[in-house]
């Protein structure tokens, strides 16, 4: 009895290795690209300036030379290299330096890459809150102007500094 119970138990262990199986099955995941890159032109100089001073941007003449009530423009442009489109912040501009309450700073969305009072007139006040991504060379720029006003208590010789920030988060 004991033999036939043992037979069983072998012929038992061989019917259940019979129906045992396995399933797979496996997943890649790539992480997407992310580099908000900016340009002084709009043009060429691509580049990322991701902390502070930044780029150093080409106002118009008599930057360095303002009186009281002057306006100066430059050209800003992003644009966002990569694979995933992104949420966009127009960060306010900020002053620093000895003349930093007496310059007022605006920033307006243009077409084209001609920067000055009169497409900044005609530029939108209203900026972008997202941003397509693209390669390098199919990257759409988005193109900014920059006005810098000079306050009628604007201090003889004396400095101030704006600086511009945009930042991206992706989607």
């Amino acid at each position: 009895m004991l033999a036939g119970g043992l037979v069983l138990g072998v012929g038992a262990a061989v019917t259940l290795a019979a129906w045992n199986d396995s399933e797979f099955a496996t997943g890649t995941f790539t992480a997407g690209s992310f580099d908000l890159q900016g340009s002084t032109d709009g043009t060429s100089g691509w580049a990322s300036h991701d902390t502070d001073p930044g780029a150093t941007l080409d106002f118009t003449v008599d930057a360095d030379n303002l009186a009281p009530e002057d306006s100066v423009y430059a050209l800003y442009s992003i644009r966002l290299v990569g694979t995933t489109d992104g949420d966009l912040t127009n960060v306010a501009p900020a002053t620093a330096g000895a003349n930093a309450a007496n310059l007022t700073a605006e920033t307006r969305l243009i077409t084209g890459t001609t920067c000055d009072a009169t497409t900044f007139a005609a530029g939108s006040a209203t900026l972008p809150t997202t941003i397509a991504a693209g390669t390098a060379s199919t990257a759409v720029p988005i193109n900014y102007c920059l006005e810098v006003t000079a306050g009628t208590d604007l201090v003889q010789g004396a400095e101030g500094t704006v600086t511009w920030q945009w930042t991206a988060a992706s989607q």
